[in-house]
């Protein structure tokens, strides 16, 4: 079995949905790691849409916002 420095170069190799196949892959092996909102932030969330009182943004507002 290679070790993550032998692995690293072939990684880095990887297209760009390869490593973040990789990376979502290596995630959900791990515990504890943030796989996304809950079934609780999900129903908070849907009230508020339900109740009016969520804030939407359209998609080019949510892409300057993550750097894109």
């Amino acid at each position: 079995m290679k070790t993550l420095t032998e692995m690293l170069p072939d990684v880095d190799q990887l297209s760009e949905e390869d490593q973040a196949g990789l990376i979502a892959h290596l995630l959900s092996k791990l515990r504890g790691a943030p796989l996304g909102p809950d079934n609780e932030e999900l129903a908070r969330r849907e009230a508020e849409v339900d109740a009016g009182t969520a804030e939407f943004i359209s998609f080019d507002q949510l892409r300057k916002s993550v750097g894109r």
